[in-house]
């Protein structure tokens, strides 16, 4: 088995070996993956954080032995958490741009850096949170960070991010794991029976044709905070959301989980 870290802004991971093909997701910087087969300039990965496979240019990828993987993964988490966060690689003196809930692989907190794939990265300890076990306490806080950020499918960064992916990444930012898709996202957790019943945190899915489509974070008060065009709040009743620029409800709520 090889294995491989992502080194920077944000990788496109394709339904196809294509760069034609439709992106279904992407690594953020920090992010490891198994490689499981080849074509061409292609790679077909499978994310470790949330078990998920599609094809990545393997230029874009810097391999890791088993051991650094595992020391890896082991590690204690720490993430970015600020919309975007400058490090700075002190190897070959330039800057990357990290976005919200970036992962800092084998980061050390005394000296503020990290060392992998040959290069020393040094970050701001004011852009980084630590986070030894899940707390809601803050998800409200990081989804905030989000707002306004356009919507795109497949999308998991400051720049550019899908419904699951924005609920995917607020939460892990906080210590939970949550699956990619929102009709995966809707298996976890406990299940709410009334909107009456939810609390802030809680997740909302919505449904088309009988099947989840779409998710947001209730912030209460019959609030969502959800991408749809953009990340944006609007109000949530028994029904589904309802936009009011529009004056019409553009999803149909289907169930609420409590992770």
């Amino acid at each position: 088995m090889k294995y491989a870290i992502y080194l920077n802004t944000a990788l496109p991971i394709r339904s196809e070996a294509s760069e034609a093909s439709e992106m279904v997701t992407q690594l953020l910087f920090g992010d490891t993956c198994e490689i499981l087969e080849e074509s061409g300039s292609f790679v077909k990965i499978k994310n470790s954080g949330d078990d998920y496979q599609g094809w990545a240019d393997s230029k874009s990828l810097t391999e890791v032995d088993q051991e650094t993987y595992k020391k890896i993964i082991n590690h204690p988490v720490f993430r970015t958490c600020v919309p975007i966060a400058d490090i700075f690689c002190m190897t070959d003196k330039t800057i990357y741009r990290l976005s919200a809930g970036s992962l800092l692989p084998l980061y050390s907190p005394e000296r503020s850096n990290f060392e992998i794939g040959g290069k020393v990265f040094q970050i701001h300890p004011t852009f980084v949170t630590y986070l030894p076990e899940s707390n809601k306490n803050n998800i409200i806080e990081s989804a905030m960070l989000f707002l306004n950020t356009p919507y795109l499918w497949g999308g998991k960064n400051i720049l550019g991010i899908d419904c699951s992916g924005f609920v995917q990444t607020v939460y892990a930012m906080n210590g939970f794991t949550l699956p990619r898709d929102a009709g995966m996202q809707a298996l976890e957790g406990l299940k709410v029976e009334t909107l009456e019943e939810t609390q802030p945190n809680d997740l909302l899915f919505f449904e088309k044709e009988g099947r989840i489509t779409h998710v947001g974070i209730y912030l209460g008060n019959n609030k969502i905070i959800h991408a749809s065009g953009k990340v944006k709040i609007e109000r949530v009743d028994k029904q589904g959301i309802y936009n009011e620029e529009s004056d019409k409800y553009t999803h149909s709520l289907s169930t609420i989980k409590r992770v």
